[in-house]
């Protein structure tokens, strides 16, 4: 089980902390903007997002606006990437998705 596997995707009713209580263990301050950091930048490796250095940099700014940013974002990108068996989604237009 990795880091990110620990700490739950949502949804979210209330603030998450858990994403926090894994980051802050044994580290304070600017360490933990970049655990946070670090942290969402694996979510989104791990749905396979490629990102560029701007994206690098928005990823770090959401880090640094705080743990539970991270974790909510993270979460949208996790349930994103979870898709039911058996549905497959076509663009057809701009804004227009068939669904089969």
């Amino acid at each position: 089980m990795t880091e990110r596997d620990a700490v739950p995707c949502g949804p979210f009713e209330i603030e998450p902390f858990d994403l926090g209580r894994e980051l802050c263990a044994g580290s304070s301050g600017d360490e933990v903007v970049r655990r946070s950091e670090r942290w969402l930048v694996g979510v989104l490796g791990e749905a396979e997002v490629e990102l560029g250095a701007a994206d690098r940099e928005i990823a770090g700014l959401l880090a640094a606006d705080g743990w539970s940013v991270a974790q909510v974002v993270g979460g949208w990108v996790r349930r994103a990437g979870r898709r039911p068996a058996g549905v497959v989604r076509e663009l057809v237009a701009p804004g227009v998705t068939r669904v089969g």
